[in-house]
């Protein structure tokens, strides 16, 4: 019998055998610690993944959810603490896909899935053994031949045109270029590279951003139905509720707080968690002020013990020892109340939700009509991509754009912007010539990428003093030390878009135009969107994915592309 294949069996023994004595977990995370610069994003970060979870991340924006994952992943090492892994293959599709726009869906999926490697390092290992049958090449041989018939790389082909068809990407041509394709095709090609993985764990950072509906069912099925563990950051409430089974939330200096729960039971507990919190603190500081007030009454009945009318110097004398006896008794009383108010523990104190307000939450346009669509049509390599679409926004209105992913929502929004506008369109738009128009596009751009959040608020709001940029960087949840010294480009993709909004919220618009304005961005802050866009009064036009952000924003119409 080959060597090699002896080998390769015992190596795989000894796997199991492992497995069944320390398979407790997949990935045990240690006291996580990580700082960057002068910021320490989170502290003492201890959880672990079992086989088969379902985990959803949570946490505000610039918390260190994308890092967490980054170091679970291998790409980043803890400033403090440990992660133990159990030997399977780890995965991660990150929120960014900018990386791989200038490879071919097949080099990207190939890349992402570890095809590639494992070919390589396959190919790498062939060429030794020829030269080299130690124990030790055959090892390494061995290790690498796994890995080959793991990630099925001989059938990579057939694998890859699978999960294009599964993903609804059936006719494209995965020798094209990624930058070729929309933000949400783009992330449908991104779903596609999961189907086709071969992980034990896969990490998903914000996976369903751009994605239509129907991709976003076909992967909560795939997830649901997957013996695969996953740990997913998303902001996605829907998607949250039907793919996880737990909810871990990062916070920060405070470590997490596990909740063996999905995510309708763990919103629950947690409003049950922070009112007990509340709670105990407020009993705290009940006990704090009745023993200050009695520790205070015994140090005023010690300092006036034994006083009394005119008496004999007989009577005097029996009156100081009495006053001295008192006032030694009611000291010691008091100095044994100071010392039981210094012992007394004070209970973690919850932190106040920061209230999000947007100015324009009871703007009121009297403008009668801010956009007019006409037959409106637009054309790439003379195929006809969108149109003739029709439609008019006037006050009040709040309109949904829909379409698959690929559709054209966002070059209809930047043609009626006038950013883009295409070389071949027909029809007509007009809008009303002096509408304030605010107009957030799908990338989340900010001006000025080398410079601060508060520079760019700045330059957004030019009419805002100093002060109140600050004050308004920070009601939408930015770190002190971010808004002034972290540059842009460095920025998490919700604290970019906190930067836009809270330029967004100092303003008075007639309409508010956005494209995935959701995406990156945690759960309190569009709650807090919602509620602004639902009062709102002007006219809103939204392409999103995010159906419970459709539904509670009051969408009054809505225009299929």
């Amino acid at each position: 019998m080959d060597a090699r294949f002896i080998l390769r069996n015992n190596t795989q023994i000894l796997t199991l055998m492992m497995k069944s004595l320390y398979n407790e977990y997949m990935v045990d995370l240690k006291r996580i610690s990580y700082e960057t610069g002068n910021r320490e994003l989170f502290r003492n970060v201890s959880f672990t993944i079992n086989a088969g979870d379902k985990i959803g991340l949570v946490g505000p924006n610039g918390v260190g959810k994308t890092t967490l994952l980054k170091i679970i992943n291998g790409d980043l090492k803890p400033t403090f603490g440990n992660v133990i892994l159990s030997g399977e293959k780890i995965g991660i599709l990150p929120q960014n896909l900018n990386k791989w726009l200038d490879k071919t869906v097949y080099s990207f999926i190939e890349e992402v899935t570890g095809v590639k490697s494992a070919r390589e390092e396959f190919a790498a290992q062939c060429e030794r053994l020829a030269q080299d049958t130690s124990e030790n090449t055959l090892l390494n041989y061995n290790k690498a031949l796994e890995q080959y018939e793991k990630f099925e790389v001989a059938n990579f082909d057939a694998t890859i045109k699978k999960a294009l068809s599964r993903a609804t990407l059936r006719d494209i041509n995965p020798e094209r270029r990624l930058d070729t394709f929309s933000g949400g095709q783009r992330t449908r090609i991104a779903l596609a590279a999961i189907f086709a993985s071969r992980y034990d764990l896969i990490l998903l950072d914000e996976p369903t951003n751009n994605l239509d509906d129907n991709g976003v069912a076909l992967l909560e099925d795939f997830i649901s139905n997957s013996p695969v563990s996953f740990l997913i950051v998303s902001h996605d409430r829907r998607f949250l509720r039907n793919a996880t089974e737990q909810i871990i939330e990062l916070v920060g200096n405070k470590g997490i707080n596990k909740y063996n729960l999905g995510y309708d039971e763990y919103i629950k507990a947690r409003a049950k968690d922070r009112q007990a919190m509340i709670n105990r603190y407020e009993q705290y500081e009940k006990e704090k002020r009745r023993l200050r007030r009695i520790t205070r009454e015994a140090k005023i009945r010690a300092n006036s013990a034994g006083s009394s009318g005119k008496k004999s110097d007989g009577d005097k004398l029996n009156d100081h020892f009495r006053k001295e006896r008192a006032s030694s008794s009611l000291a010691s009383a008091a100095s044994s109340l100071e010392s039981r108010l210094q012992r007394l523990a004070e209970p973690e104190r919850i932190e106040d939700e920061i209230a999000i307000k947007f100015a324009f939450d009871e703007v009121s346009s009297k403008k009668s009509c801010l956009i007019s669509v006409h037959s409106l049509s637009i054309s790439h390599d003379g195929e006809k991509v969108i149109g003739p679409v029709t439609f008019t926004v006037r006050p009040g209105d709040k309109i949904l754009i829909q379409g698959q992913n690929g559709s054209g929502k966002s070059s209809l929004l930047n043609l009626i912007m006038g950013d883009c506008i295409p070389s071949h369109h027909s029809g007509e738009v007009n809008k009303s010539e002096d509408a304030r128009i605010i107009y957030i596009n799908q990338s989340q751009t900010l001006p000025l990428e080398n410079s601060s959040p508060l520079d760019n608020l700045q330059h957004l709001s030019p009419e805002l003093e100093l002060h109140d940029a600050i004050n308004t960087l920070i009601r939408f949840g930015l770190d002190k030390r971010t808004i002034s010294s972290t540059r842009a480009a460095d920025l998490s993709g919700g604290e970019r878009a906190k930067v836009l909004l809270a330029a967004m919220s100092t303003s008075s618009p007639d309409l508010i135009i956005l494209d995935e304005s959701t995406n990156n961005l945690d759960i309190p802050t569009i709650e807090a969107l919602e509620l602004a866009l639902n009062r709102y009064r002007g006219g809103v036009v939204v392409v999103s994915h995010d159906r419970d952000f459709v539904e509670n924003i009051g969408t009054t119409k809505k225009i299929k592309i």
